[in-house]
């Protein structure tokens, strides 16, 4: 049954109730006890209320970031024809710049790629040759075959399971 405007603001105000109450250090019992509530309403709308408030910290953080990218896009285009005509001081500007602009929006950070082995460790590539890359294979194959191994014994006694 789909909950009246009244109905869906009650409840809103009581998981901001409880929200703030969790943020003051109050236990999720005492809260309950007092509001009258199982613990699994409780925790239902503790984690909605959070995941709200995330959503608006995460919200606000997107639009200051948008905020300093624009003044930092600005004072690019500022020092930027100087940079391109070769003025050392601009160019040290720019590059601070774009410094920041990367930090900023996370464009600096590293991608980082694991491949796994048989036991779901790393495997360790020094120099991509062509060697290693073979037995990158030979490792990805060995696994393969294992699992296939695997299922075929599992369709196996699910047969044998089946017929006795």
């Amino acid at each position: 049954m789909a909950q009246s405007k009244t109905e869906k603001a009650r409840i809103a105000e009581r998981r901001t109730e409880v929200f703030r109450r969790r943020r003051a250090g109050e236990s999720m019992t005492s809260i309950a006890a007092d509001l009258g509530l199982s613990r699994a309403t409780l925790s239902k709308d503790f984690t909605r209320a959070y995941r709200a408030y995330l959503e608006e910290e995460k919200a606000e953080a997107d639009v200051w970031r948008r905020f300093q990218t624009d003044r930092y896009e600005q004072l690019l285009a500022a020092v930027w024809p100087e940079a391109i005509d070769g003025d050392v001081r601009a160019n040290e500007q720019a590059s601070k710049l774009i410094d920041k602009l990367c930090r900023l929006n996370g464009w600096d950070v590293p991608v980082k790629a694991e491949v796994s082995g048989p036991d779901g460790g790393p495997i360790a590539l020094a120099s991509g040759s062509l060697e290693e890359m073979e037995q990158l294979f030979n490792i990805a194959r060995q696994v393969n075959d294992d699992e296939d191994d695997e299922t075929s014994q599992d369709e196996d006694e699910d047969e044998d399971a089946d017929a006795g």
